[in-house]
């Protein structure tokens, strides 16, 4: 671009310098205000002047200087550009002709405004107010296009990975199929060996998902203490305390065990628990809020194992945050946390649910409900992304018989069972 500096006792005779001299392709760069009148930096592209006028730049004056234009980078002699190439040199060559674009209908307003003003300092201000909510414009329409490159790209790279890796390819996109989380499954399709077959690749994957997995090891029966289920509302909690009170008696009996809820909020909550004191032949109690356990608790001392039952509200709840704030002032008690969520949840839903009770400190995760659900991948993809052990899973109502410590194998088959693949079945199916 060739830039030259134009000196007039006003703005019309100025433009009508730069017209006369530049054409009317000219871009005004900069103007001010002098002592004899105003000073205005003005331009045009190289492309845009005669030949004699080009002959003429090359020689640097006083008053101007010429700019190259921008150096391109040759391309290489051996071989033609590939097409993701081609297509990213296409968006980039259409981004650019848009800046031209923008950047010629940007003179033009002010030219327009230029000849409607009468005054240097209406101009300016106009000019200003003008440019602000073009660069405005533009800065969007480039961000939309770099959105677009950068999408355009990532499509094109997927499909190269295809072509190069075709089984890492298609177990990333059953895995994604089945419910696993984007993360998970590109790390899981990562462990397969690039030059395996498919269905020694799926079978493989089963045991990933397996080692990957934490799995407890009935610690709330072996290892007692103070246990407290903490979940949102209507996830199984006071369902599941029964199992796990349950499978305590039958192994060490009914009194060495205690139930306390302090669920005042959902009707017959209370005697729910302890109708299943009751029936087990173990204590049962209840406490108005989180902060009469410490007293409640010392009553209870003499026992191997206390499970608190919790108040089941939303996550947005106003109720929750009351909640949350009680369980962390009993911090000195020593509490093991567990929390309860069902298998039919989206993975949103479990992710949110986690975010909120993990500040509290989790020894573990409860999954209820895996009868009802079609794909265990989204509470999978929690555990393996959060390292979060997968302590217990229930499949029913019955007490104490529908609840389990989850087999690890067993778990990752029935996740990967869920994939609407014949091909993929069939090789799990050869695995089992």
């Amino acid at each position: 671009m060739k830039l030259k500096r134009f000196v007039a006792k006003d703005m019309r005779s100025a433009l009508a310098l730069i017209k006369e001299e530049l054409g009317p392709d000219a871009v005004i760069m900069s103007n001010k205000r002098i002592e004899n009148g105003v000073e205005i930096v003005a331009g045009v592209e190289n492309s845009a002047l005669s030949v004699k006028d080009q002959v003429a730049s090359r020689s640097i004056k006083d008053d101007e200087v010429t700019l190259g234009g921008s150096r391109k980078a040759s391309a290489p002699k051996s071989s033609a550009p590939s097409k993701q190439e081609a297509f990213a040199k296409s968006l980039l060559e259409i981004l650019e002709r848009q800046k031209q674009e923008q950047a010629k209908q940007q003179q033009r307003e002010v030219e327009r405004k230029v000849e409607k003003t009468h005054g240097i300092s209406s101009y300016i201000s106009e000019e200003s107010e003008s440019e602000k909510n073009e660069l405005s414009r533009m800065r969007h329409e480039v961000d939309s296009i770099r959105r677009l490159l950068q999408f355009e790209l990532a499509g094109l790279m997927a499909d190269s990975k295809k072509r190069e890796e075709p089984v890492r390819a298609m177990v990333y996109e059953l895995l994604l199929s089945s419910g696993f989380e984007k993360s998970v499954a590109h790390e899981l399709a990562e462990t397969i060996d690039a030059d395996a077959s498919f269905n020694f690749a799926w079978r493989e994957l089963a045991k990933t998902i397996e080692h990957r997995l934490i799995i407890g090891s009935d610690e709330v029966v072996n290892d007692g203490g103070i246990v407290t289920l903490i979940g949102p509302a209507g996830v199984g909690k006071t369902t599941t305390l029964a199992k796990l009170a349950a499978r305590f008696v039958m192994k060490y009996g009914a009194d060495r065990v205690a139930l306390v809820t302090a669920d005042h909020y959902r009707i017959g909550a209370v005697e729910q628990v302890k109708t299943y004191g009751r029936i087990m032949g173990c204590s049962a109690f209840a406490v108005k809020s989180l902060d009469e356990l410490p007293q409640m608790l010392h009553t209870l001392r003499d026992k191997s194992l206390v499970l608190v039952d919790t108040v089941g509200v939303g996550l947005y709840d106003e109720r929750f945050g009351t909640q949350l704030a009680e369980l962390k002032q009993q911090s000195k008690l020593k509490l093991k946390h567990y929390l309860v969520l069902p298998a039919t949840a989206q993975r949103r839903v479990l992710e949110q649910a986690y975010d909120h009770f993990s500040s509290i400190g989790l020894k573990g995760l409860i999954l209820t409900k895996i009868d009802e659900s079609e794909s265990l991948a989204d509470a999978l993809s929690l555990c393996i992304k959060q390292k979060l052990m997968l302590s217990y899973i229930t499949d029913g109502q019955r007490v104490p018989e529908d609840l389990s410590v989850p087999v690890a194998k067993n778990i990752a088959v029935k996740a990967l069972s869920s994939v609407e693949n014949d091909v993929a079945k069939y090789a799990l199916d050869k695995n089992i």
